[in-house]
């Protein structure tokens, strides 16, 4: 015979863990909202890195692929030049 109350905490078991499961997807759907809002309120510029730093290392990325040269001081010197004329 099955005991009742190790059934009634087999159940609590898993009505727990359903609980954490809707908590963890109400917290992405959360994420997913506030990631939409941004992006509807900032556009394009949302994915934009917004540190000088961050800017730079795209931008040398970008001309380390663009381009033929091949010393650092010179790849960052074009880096920054076309980062002032965005």
């Amino acid at each position: 015979m099955s005991d009742p109350y190790l059934a009634q905490i087999e159940k609590e078991k898993k009505l727990s863990q359903e609980i954490i499961n809707l908590r963890a997807e109400v917290k992405n759907l959360q994420a997913e909202v506030k990631y939409e809002r941004e992006l509807r309120i900032h556009g394009a510029d949302y994915h934009k890195p917004k540190d000088y730093h961050a800017r730079l290392r795209a931008m040398i990325e970008i001309v380390k692929k663009g381009t033929d040269l091949t010393d650092i001081h010179d790849i960052v010197d074009e880096a920054q030049r076309r980062l002032v004329r965005e």
